[in-house]
């Protein structure tokens, strides 16, 4: 099959567009009440822009709350975040909307794992987030939802209760 000499170009384009978008980069922050840094409905999703993800611990008390996240590419080790505090981290999609992280936590109750971004889930319908903020709680983390200004999108905990 003859090839012409445009496609070779363009396949390593595509390769290099969906490598460069799943680099991700983290971040710490610390808590502010009514965060003007929240998203908002008016918010317009840039389907090839950064995302970022944040968590926060709400399991309420005086407990840190340890957690480890990944993707595929990206490891980010063990972590540790007080009551109230804050961590995240910035990445681009993957071209072809596969891009998965995923955290396990530990709660006093036991170790929990969750998918803290999933590309259908969180980049679709009402529910979609450029800047997706969690809280994690006891009883699943639940995601900042833009129209009613409340962490109301709650999920449970996947079923398979740890990543390792």
């Amino acid at each position: 099959m003859n090839i012409p000499k445009r496609y070779p170009s363009l396949v390593i384009l595509i390769v290099f567009i969906a490598t460069d978008l799943s680099r991700a980069v983290t971040r710490n922050n610390i808590p502010a009440a009514n965060d003007p840094s929240l998203p908002s409905i008016k918010d317009v999703f840039k389907p090839f822009g950064k995302i970022t993800v944040e968590i926060i611990n709400d399991i309420g008390g005086t407990v840190p709350l340890p957690f480890h996240c990944k993707s595929k590419d990206d490891d980010f080790g063990d972590q540790s975040l007080q009551p109230g505090g804050s961590w995240s981290f910035s990445f681009k999609r993957q071209f072809f909307g596969r891009t998965l992280f995923f955290c396990s936590f530990v709660l006093p109750n036991g170790s929990f794992y969750f998918d803290i971004f999933r590309d259908h889930r969180d980049t679709a319908g009402e529910d979609w987030c450029q800047h997706c903020v969690w809280k994690i709680r006891p009883t699943g983390p639940c995601r900042f939802n833009g129209v009613h200004k409340k962490f109301d999108v709650c999920f449970p905990w996947n079923k398979n209760k740890s990543l390792y």
